[in-house]
């Protein structure tokens, strides 16, 4: 059993190409995740789609924050920190999945899936807005 695929769409746009190109690689590395998961090659795939995981949260994360940075943007901080609470998830995934837990439970992917939508819809957003206006 894997989770609905999550498909990107118009409305998730922050309005600046590089960080919608790396959101849509998100969905694309959760989908991947999905679908090892709840195939019949999960244990060969999940750990190395985890470790993807984990390594492009930590890139994304990163440069988006410099962006922010760069623009004096006043949410930073709790981008921040939101990262900071993804990022542990992540990683306390990975670690029951090393331990030997192979099992990932569909509501953990749901889970990572919705923070991810809500967090670009919610607070990712805001810095799109905040940037087009500095722009101007």
């Amino acid at each position: 059993m894997t989770t609905r695929l999550f498909k990107w769409k118009n409305d998730f746009s922050v309005g600046i190409k590089e960080l919608d190109d790396q959101h849509k690689s998100f969905f694309e590395i959760i989908n991947r995740l999905g679908e090892a998961a709840g195939g019949s090659k999960g244990v060969e795939v999940v750990g190395p789609v985890l470790q993807e995981l984990m390594e492009y949260s930590r890139h994304h994360f990163t440069e988006e924050e410099n962006w922010l940075k760069i623009v004096g943007y006043p949410g930073l901080q709790f981008q921040e920190k939101q990262h900071e609470f993804f990022i542990a998830q992540v990683t306390d995934l990975q670690d029951k999945y090393s331990k030997g837990d192979g099992n990932i439970p569909i509501s953990t992917l749901e889970f990572l899936r919705d923070w991810l939508l809500s967090h670009i819809l919610e607070t990712d957003k805001k810095y799109g807005t905040f940037m087009h206006e500095v722009r101007e």
